[in-house]
């Protein structure tokens, strides 16, 4: 068994006993923290998600950009964005990444913060849609024809990415630990 040394990356100054400071998304802090975690040998940094905080997406990128060999896990909450259009923002990203991003899949276990981005599904619901939002995330990386799908919280017709993870047969995805097998 391997052993992977993760960190965790934030868009600005501040932990458990200091407080936030600086600009919200500072992206010169971005970048020392990002080649501070390479150099010291870290193999991967999580890049979390907050209902209130810059987007996940961008700090990754901004990340990446400053680093060579440090790869990224980035935590993405289903249902705020189409998971075909996930799929290529993913996708997009870790070619820009040079194929150094995996994606930590969070269907949100805090009612009150998933209602503040608008997503009042209960607890069981949001993991029936998670479900179904990996199907198409995965459908949407490998399919090389358009395709259908007919779930209860999503309908596709003819989804198709041009765009595929530089990583096969996609890019590791994590829901939980460790990375789900394709």
């Amino acid at each position: 068994m391997s052993i992977q040394f993760l960190g965790m990356i934030g868009h600005r100054l501040s932990s458990e006993i200091l407080p936030p400071s600086g600009p919200i998304f500072d992206k010169a802090y971005i970048t020392r923290f990002a080649q501070a975690h390479e150099q010291a040998g870290f193999d991967r940094v999580l890049v979390g998600y907050w209902s209130d905080q810059p987007d996940g997406f961008l700090v990754a990128a901004t990340a990446g950009l400053a680093t060579d060999k440090l790869k990224f896990l980035l935590a993405h909450r289903p249902g705020f964005v189409a998971p075909t259009l996930a799929a290529r923002k993913l996708a997009t990203l870790e070619h820009l990444l040079d194929g150094r991003l995996a994606v930590h899949i969070i269907s949100g276990g805090n009612d009150a913060d998933q209602r503040k981005d608008g997503d009042t599904l209960g607890h069981d619901e949001r993991y029936a849609r998670t479900d179904e939002f990996l199907d198409l995330l995965k459908l949407s990386w490998t399919s090389d024809t358009p395709f259908d799908y007919h779930g209860k919280h999503y309908q596709v017709e003819q989804g198709f990415s041009s765009i595929k993870p530089l990583q096969r047969p996609h890019l590791p995805v994590y829901f939980g630990v460790p990375p789900m097998l394709p």
